[in-house]
């Protein structure tokens, strides 16, 4: 890679600020072809993602982009930084009948995204490889695997935080129910040991792998004994499994841990048991081995490479521009982490989100590098002594969470919210939902099972239940989760397809598919009952948590009704999450009362529901649902609430003509009194509106309801707010059913 002609006249000697890029799609190619590191990606992108621009024709797309160029402000822990932004020009119409054009365009084409690339001074990049140490591929035998084991030697005798971290995991002395020994001789047959008849001498590695499309090699009943007995033929594992094992052995472990063959597959499958295992399984190995680019079993770990093309290209400046001295630079695509590593085959998988969380370090194969991941350091074989603080905005929170999770009983004092995200727990959850729900599952039956891991450490360390995606306390608050891309036809959870469908209520954001964006931090704090607002504007709280121990004396093992009031100007929501131990109930007990649930005798597992069908009592609406075309989002038209703002998010694709599509039901499930205008400073008094949240359903049965989408509001003004108080055909419910003050109760399934 190189900076072209263009690019480094226009851009690196320029003293312009700002400036377009390639005026036309031909000249753009022809820099890419002469590999210009900018001119490739941004090359790449339009291909990818914008393919009508390639027409020769359509000279009004071009310029496609526009950069500029920034010096970056110095902070304890970065040093100088040039950066060099690319961004898209939208497109404009050549005359008004052009304008359909271009909307059609917008809509079945992803826009450009903006692509950043770093400048560093070579005098202050830590170390930078030459060709001749990364050598020509990434198979240690072959490069020599100095950096491999310069990272593990660091780790192991330096970073403070992983020592702690492997301390406290290594206590609990967990081993796998099975492994394989590798410390046979090279081609030797690969055994199955149980250990806890075979004693186990040492650390193991685990795997992190695609299973693919093709047939792979498993433990089966059938096979259970050859594979335990004389073992496996060398020459009989796939790719993936030879190349893992010579990693391992590489690195000084004698047992690895492979998913397919350390957990019995097929008929009498122990999946079920060995699955609540998974988060002790990668958090206790020595180190966690990713073959990131093989989408399935053949294709292996190691890449042959061209070493100049890893390396960051260095670029010397004639210090015409005036942020550029006189000197060697290296030039660092900005989303390097991200497009090199995260968007790989193996982290679209969404059983391998957990396992990049948990495992306590990291070593990824990738297309053209190897990548290092632990708690202390995020690096790779380009920048081996970690990734500079401006590229590190995608490893630098997975690194620090990492580090959290080898202590989970140290998660109960992180705070919930925090100046920076890093530190907040709660963001961190929204976060890692966010990033499992944009992966894709074989099956979608796994859907939480495959995200248990993490939510168990959790649990444990917060002392509080969860259940299908959803935390005890509050609950109310997160039942408004959102689907952010509202692509599908169905519901999965109500598919008949084998690989999608799964056994999950509706209001679970694990009965969709497709990515999830929670609207309520984890809050642990106690559910809040808002009184009649005084006359004065203030709202008064009050806690409504029923639970007869003190906070302090609190133990994963209690027996609770924990109610949820969630009370506005006469609106009351209330949801009651009866749970003990593991075995989480929901219930429709009257407040105040214990419905004891015996608990269950692992705490390791997923825990099992008695009931999905939640007890809920408020005022159920009815609206009617459509596109603003203007606004371009999905908006809920209310009687006699013409003025008001509802935006809608719904689950699946509206269908035309489907009343309850068009006409759902909805509730809201948590609102506030907010300042509006704050800081406009020529308000003489504080106005204050109502904002909140909510869902919209469907009536599956009488008293019984479907979630179908979330709401949201916000500048609610004080009448508009009573109004939204009704129940729809109130007048038809019976008085045990309907209370003019709290709502309507119902159950949704």
């Amino acid at each position: 890679m190189k900076v072209c002609t263009f690019c480094a006249t226009r851009i690196l000697q320029s003293n312009e600020a700002w400036d377009y890029h390639h005026a036309t799609y031909s000249e753009l190619k022809q820099s890419k072809e002469h590999h210009c590191i900018f001119c490739t990606r941004l090359h790449q992108d339009v291909t990818e993602l914008n393919p009508s621009r390639k027409d020769e024709r359509r000279k009004a797309d071009w310029p496609a982009y526009r950069w500029n160029i920034r010096s970056l402000a110095k902070t304890m822990n970065s040093k100088e930084t040039v950066v060099v932004t690319f961004r898209q020009i939208p497109r404009k119409p050549k005359d008004k009948e052009d304008v359909e054009n271009v909307v059609e365009e917008t809509i079945h084409e992803k826009p450009l995204p903006n692509r950043m690339f770093y400048l560093f001074p070579e005098s202050d990049m830590d170390l930078i490889p030459d060709p001749e140490t990364l050598g020509p591929s990434t198979n240690p035998a072959i490069s020599g695997g100095a950096q491999i084991k310069s990272w593990i030697q660091t780790c192991n005798e330096t970073h403070k935080n992983c020592h702690k971290s492997r301390e406290a995991v290594g206590s609990s002395a967990f081993i796998p129910t099975r492994l394989l020994d590798i410390r046979c001789p090279v081609g030797a047959p690969i055994k199955v040991i149980e250990t806890k008849s075979v004693e186990v001498k040492g650390p193991y590695a685990s795997l992190s792998h695609c299973w693919g499309q093709i047939e792979l090699l498993k433990l089966e009943r059938g096979n259970y004994e050859q594979y335990t007995g004389v073992g496996m033929p060398w020459d009989a594992l796939p790719k993936n499994f030879r190349e893992a094992i010579e990693i391992a052995r590489f690195i000084g472990v004698g047992y690895i841990w492979i998913d397919s063959l350390c957990i019995i597959q097929g008929k009498d499958s122990d999946f079920k048991d060995e699955a609540g295992l998974m988060h002790q399984v990668y958090r206790n190995s020595y180190c966690n081995i990713a073959i990131v680019d093989s989408p399935d079993s053949t294709r292996g770990a190691f890449r042959e490479r061209d070493a100049n093309g890893v390396i960051p290209i260095r670029y010397e400046a004639d210090g015409k521009n005036g942020m550029l001295e006189r000197k060697p630079w290296r030039i660092v695509a900005g989303d390097l982490w991200d497009k090199d590593l995260l968007q790989s085959p193996l982290y679209r998988r969404g059983w391998v989100f957990q396992e990049r969380m948990l495992a306590p370090r990291i070593l990824h194969f990738a297309d053209a590098q190897i990548f290092w991941d632990c708690p202390s350091l995020s690096a790779c074989e380009a920048l081996p002594a970690g990734l500079p603080v401006p590229m590190d905005s995608a490893a630098g929170p997975e690194r620090h969470w990492r580090g959290k999770l080898q202590e989970p009983e140290t998660l109960g004092n992180v705070a919930l919210a925090g100046p920076n995200d890093h530190d907040s727990l709660g963001h961190f959850w929204k976060t890692a939902v966010r990033k499992y729900t944009s992966c894709d599952l074989t099956r979608g039956s796994d859907k939480t099972i495959a995200m248990w891991g993490i939510a168990k450490l959790l649990r444990d360390g917060l002392m509080q239940e969860y259940g299908y995606g959803l935390w005890e306390k509050n609950l109310e608050k997160h039942l408004a989760w959102r689907v952010v891309e509202c692509t599908l036809e169905e519901r999965p959870s109500e598919s008949k397809n084998e690989f999608i469908a799964r056994k999950i209520p509706s209001w679970s954001w694990a009965s969709m598919d497709g990515t999830i964006e929670l609207v309520q931090d984890l809050i642990l704090a106690p559910a809040i009952e808002a009184e009649d607002t005084p006359a004065d504007g203030t709202t008064q709280m009050r806690e409504t948590l029923i639970d007869e121990q003190t906070p302090s004396s609190l133990t994963p093992h209690r027996d609770k009704d924990i109610v949820h009031r969630s009370k506005s100007r006469g609106s009351t929501l209330e949801v009651v999450w009866a749970s003990g131990g593991s075995g989480t109930r929901m219930s429709s007990e009257r407040r105040g009362r214990r419905t004891p649930s015996p608990m269950k005798a692992h705490r390791d597992e997923e825990p099992e529901f008695r009931s999905t069908s939640l007890p809920i009592q408020g005022h159920v609406g009815r609206g009617h649902m459509r596109w603003n075309t203007l606004k371009m989002k999905w908006m809920l038209n209310i009687l006699n609430l013409s003025d008001a703002e509802i935006e809608c998010f719904p689950d699946i694709k509206p269908k035309k003509g489907n009343e309850d599509d068009e006409n759902p039901y909805f509730v809201v499930l948590s609102a506030e009194k907010v300042s509006r205008n704050q800081e406009d400073q020529y308000l003489e008094e504080e106005e204050l509106v109502w904002k909140g949240s909510g869902i919209l359903m469907r009536k599956a049965e009488h008293g019984r309801y479907k979630r179908t989408g979330a709401i949201r509001f916000g500048n609610m003004a004080e009448d508009m707010w009573q109004r939204l108080q009704t129940t729809y055909e109130k007048e038809d419910m019976l008085a045990n059913e309907y209370d003019a003050g709290h709502g309507v109760k119902f159950w949704l399934e």
